[in-house]
């Protein structure tokens, strides 16, 4: 009996000291070298403008924000003939929406054109309608932009 009296006590004496030089090992610190970036980060992307580009006697769907007014923005360059242009706009019912005159005196420059606004108009918010542009005369010279952008009112053609 006095021997496994012994040999209990030199068992966990092996059994600490073989834990404590684990830890001893594992609180040693690290070496690491880090390597600073050499170049410079990317710049941010540029800002979102939200809007619908939709291509002249075409239909597009539209997502209408909450609590906006949305603009029918024309490039100035197709001039005089945009009276001539027939513009709707229905909801998903069929329902045509009313559309109001936009100010076709101011102008903003985007991506090296003018734009103005034709026509603005208002649906319930978060309504998918449906906004399509014909030209039954075809007077339009669409070479340079053949498209409208449907935008939300204050925000540039994208």
């Amino acid at each position: 009996m006095r021997l496994i009296w012994l040999t209990v006590p030199a068992l966990l004496t092996a059994t600490v000291t073989g834990c404590g030089a684990d830890t001893a090992t594992e609180a040693t610190p690290a070496t690491s070298t880090t390597v600073a970036p050499t170049s410079t980060p990317a710049p941010p992307p540029p800002p979102v403008v939200e809007g619908v580009r939709i291509p002249l006697g075409e239909t597009e769907m539209v997502v209408v924000p909450a609590d906006a007014v949305m603009d029918i923005k024309v490039p100035a360059a197709w001039g005089g003939p945009v009276a001539g242009l027939r513009c709707t706009v229905t909801d998903s019912t069929g329902r045509n929406e009313d559309l109001r005159s936009g100010d076709q005196r101011k102008r903003e420059n985007f991506e090296g054109h003018e734009w103005f606004t034709l026509w603005t108009f208002s649906s319930s918010p978060a309504t998918e309608v449906t906004v399509g542009c014909k030209d039954p005369q075809a007077k339009v010279d669409a070479n340079a932009v053949d498209y409208l952008r449907v935008t939300p009112r204050g925000l540039l053609p994208g």
